[in-house]
């Protein structure tokens, strides 16, 4: 009797622990019932798995396509990236995706292998393969998915070189629904909006070098940094204010504020130096954000940089010298700030807004769909039904 007593006491136990993860779970899947209740419509259907919630690349490349491929005839489901997996298979079986858009690797749960049956397109906007600690997720993901949606053409080469098509889809965003603030009267800022500048050594004296050029010229200049925390040692400023640069190293902030802080800068940096491997996958970044309100870009010549920007409306070099050459002749020319920052803009809402990244995933997946995407001269994993 004992005996028993005590297996139906951790039976009890463990239904308990059943039923609180389950009811623990439901307010995360909750909000995604009423769309699985209604009968299926026309049209494909498409459920992404972002790598974070509505923060940085998921932002830009889930949530805010997300809305705009309803409009162009999608049926589409975004899973929190909290859910369980049992949540995840039970969600997607009952969604049914004609694919399924996975960003990247970062997220745990984001492995091609543990969603047999569907099309997988796998999302990476950065250069994830030299990041140590999930590069063999990645690598071994390019054997299972069906397409990549490369941020870049160094990410798609990459994943054409292990037999995975891959399409360029640059990150996109939103212009602000407020007009940039005129180039006319801006202060001598310069900003350089690498989100974590401790981590770019390269890069940091790259800017430092430029800089200390500039400084000699014009003294008055300031330099802006931005991502400081607390626990940032701030030894890194030495080298920038040896050369007596004005310096300011702003804390961490929202991508609302960010905005705001740029529309009294002058020049937005955007250094790239591939001796760092991750680097070279650079796709715009904060260049968006530089485009967006109105700030003349100096970037240098590499990643996608010169497909996308002309003489026009940036300039693109190496060689600090160049580059210091231009915050002098720019900074005196208030009309030639204004030229470039409109033509930038310009390329920007037709080519790197969030309209256009989502026409160019729009037609990617339909071609998916349509089968004019293989791998390997076989069809898509998912069987037709």
């Amino acid at each position: 009797m004992s005996g028993s007593i005590g297996k139906l006491s951790n039976l009890g136990h463990f239904a308990k622990g059943g039923a609180f993860r389950w009811l623990r779970g439901i307010p995360r899947e909750a909000p995604l019932w009423p769309a699985l209740l209604r009968p299926r419509p026309n049209g494909p259907h498409v459920a992404f798995l972002p790598s974070k919630g509505r923060e940085m690349s998921s932002l830009l490349r889930v949530h805010l396509l997300a809305p705009i491929l309803r409009t162009l005839g999608w049926r589409v489901m975004v899973l929190p990236p909290t859910l369980s997996l049992e949540q995840r298979r039970r969600l997607l079986n009952r969604f049914a995706p004609d694919v399924i858009v996975m960003q990247g690797s970062r997220h745990l749960l984001n492995r091609p292998a543990l969603y047999p049956g569907f099309r997988i397109a796998y999302d990476m906007d950065d250069a994830d393969f030299h990041l140590p600690h999930i590069a063999a997720h990645v690598e071994q993901a390019m054997g299972e998915v069906d397409l990549v949606l490369a941020g870049s053409r160094y990410v798609a080469d990459w994943c054409r070189a292990r037999g995975a098509p891959a399409r360029v889809i640059w990150t996109g965003t939103p212009p602000s629904r407020t007009a940039p603030r005129p180039q006319f009267h801006r202060p001598p800022v310069i900003a350089w909006a690498q989100s974590a500048p401790v981590d770019y050594v390269d890069e940091r004296a790259f800017v430092a070098d430029v800089m200390r050029r500039v400084a000699m010229r014009r003294p008055e200049t300031r330099l802006r940094l931005y991502g400081r925390k607390p626990e940032d040692d701030g030894g890194i400023l030495a080298p920038f204010m040896a050369a007596g640069i004005a310096v300011d190293w702003l804390p961490m902030m929202s991508y609302a504020r960010f905005l705001r802080t740029l529309d009294d800068a002058a020049i937005g940096l955007s250094p790239i130096c591939p001796g760092n491997p991750f680097s070279r996958g650079k796709s715009f970044g904060k260049v968006l954000a530089y485009l967006d309100r109105g700030v003349p870009v100096i970037a240098s010549d590499e990643a996608d940089h010169a497909q996308f920007f002309t003489s026009a409306s940036a300039v693109l070099s190496n060689d600090p010298a160049v580059w210091a050459d231009a915050i002098d002749r720019l900074l005196d020319d208030d009309a030639a700030r204004q030229s470039m920052a409109d033509a930038g803009f310009g390329s920007f809402v037709s080519r790197l807004s969030t309209e256009a990244a989502a026409r160019e995933v729009d037609s990617a997946l339909r071609d998916l769909l349509a089968g004019s995407v293989v791998r390997d001269g076989r069809a898509s994993r998912r069987q037709a039904a």
